[in-house]
């Protein structure tokens, strides 16, 4: 009896949406080549998203089973390339919405477009500064640019948190609320305790800028909820920056 009461209880807790088809996978690719067209500082800046590889079936990306997403720049002929590589595994998740996809697509574009604080011996800015851009920047601007939507139920932690921000109008702040469940479920792979409702207890002293540094998981949710409430970003990985949790509520 327990045992069957333990499963309810994960079916119960689960946010389980429908896996992205191909033709939303498309959508949010074409969502984010607008977006960054609006984005770039440079006509000499391009995107690539999922660049077919000679000799690969042109399904390549898409058959990918991980769960996997990541950013290359590299520069030809005068002009800097911004390659983004979503995996079909990433999006046929059943954790992962068409609203999450589209945020961590602006992660990546975010190690391209963030600016400074950036990886030491690379132009590619640091994981969170990529956080920061992805919601603060990017995210609100390629969800108007999407076409479809996920049917979602209105959680009251967004209504709380949307409560005190007046940037954006209220049902575009819960969709990218909603965009963070998806980020919640890869955040919480690394750490179970990951929440709305919580807060990072670090504060950085110094800014980490190697290259092989994530902050903890709690954290990276705080960045990213800060840039949707237009705070500045938090003290567990920018020194002198937001008090932890201040300001949301």
């Amino acid at each position: 009896m327990s045992r069957l009461l333990f499963i309810l209880c994960l079916l119960c807790n689960s946010s389980a949406f429908s896996e992205v088809t191909r033709k939303e996978f498309a959508i949010v690719k074409q969502a984010l080549h607008k977006s960054f067209e609006a984005l770039k500082s440079s006509e000499s800046e391009v995107l690539y998203i999922n660049r077919l590889i000679p000799g690969l079936d042109e399904d390549y990306w898409w058959k990918v089973p991980g769960e996997d997403a990541s950013y290359v720049r590299t520069e030809s002929e005068g002009r800097i390339e911004h390659n983004i590589y979503l995996m079909g595994g990433l999006a046929r998740s059943s954790e992962i919405s068409v609203e999450g996809l589209a945020l961590i697509g602006c992660h990546e574009l975010g190690h391209g477009l963030a600016g400074h604080p950036r990886k030491e011996g690379s132009l590619s800015s640091t994981e969170g500064q990529s956080d920061y851009f992805a919601t603060k920047i990017c995210l609100p601007i390629v969800l108007k640019n999407i076409s479809t939507h996920t049917k979602f139920k209105v959680r009251p932690i967004y209504r709380e948190l949307c409560s005190v921000q007046r940037e954006y109008k209220q049902n575009l702040c819960y969709r990218m609320f909603f965009a963070l469940e998806s980020e919640i479920y890869i955040f919480k792979l690394k750490d179970p305790e990951v929440k709305f409702a919580a807060h990072s207890e670090e504060v950085s002293l110094n800014l980490n800028l190697s290259p092989y540094y994530y902050p903890e998981p709690q954290c990276r949710l705080d960045t990213m909820i800060n840039g949707i409430l237009n705070l500045d970003r938090p003290e567990c990985w920018f020194p002198n920056g937001a008090r932890n949790g201040e300001g949301r509520i």
